[in-house]
């Protein structure tokens, strides 16, 4: 937990240092104003599977905050924090709250086009909260990989139309630790960082 600790503190201030000295970043006449930061804010909905191989399946609501740094014009680097919370899952007492903090790279595929597709891949770790008879709070692996479609909408504000991803933890469950999710999400994004 301490090394996890570590790396965050060491990427947020990489963050710091980077919205310091943030400049625009030019692709050479198409979309010269690509923002050096993104931040998002998001409504997540996700379909989750336990136990597994029953499909005791159950859906989880919440939300993500991200912020993203474009490193050229078409990758940059991704920080993507989820919170999801489900009550009476599968009509028991049961609730559970998720939460994701996963890191990785973004493409996106720019042109003349207002709508900008992209895909990512994240890796990083997932905590569970469950309260049976007494509550369980749960660390481990977490990955996500998928994509989306954003817009522009002014030059400070765009929007994550639809955003795709198969969600990948290793949460204990008393089976086979895995958990196989598909997260769909949409919010909006400030830009910031400009010439």
């Amino acid at each position: 937990m301490m090394h996890l600790r570590s790396v965050l503190l060491v990427a947020l201030l990489s963050v710091l240092s980077g919205i310091l000295h943030a400049q625009a970043i030019s692709m050479g006449g198409i979309h010269d104003d690509i923002p050096r930061f993104e931040l998002g804010a998001n409504y997540n909905y996700f379909h989750a599977n336990a136990p597994p191989g029953e499909c005791g399946c159950f859906s989880l609501s919440g939300g993500s905050g991200t912020i993203l740094m474009n490193v050229t014009p078409r990758w940059a680097a991704v920080a993507d924090i989820a919170v999801a919370h489900a009550n009476q899952v599968d009509n028991t007492s049961q609730n559970i709250t998720i939460v994701n903090y996963l890191f990785g790279a973004r493409y996106t595929r720019r042109n003349s086009s207002r709508f900008v597709p992209y895909g990512e891949a994240l890796f990083g770790g997932a905590k569970e909260d469950v309260n049976f008879q007494f509550t369980i709070n749960r660390n481990s692996f977490g990955l996500a990989a998928g994509g989306g479609v954003s817009a522009q909408l002014k030059r400070r504000l765009g929007v994550t139309l639809a955003q795709f991803d198969y969600v990948y933890t290793q949460i204990p469950n008393a089976k086979n630790d895995r958990q196989n999710n598909i997260r769909v999400s949409t919010g909006v994004t400030y830009n910031f960082g400009f010439k």
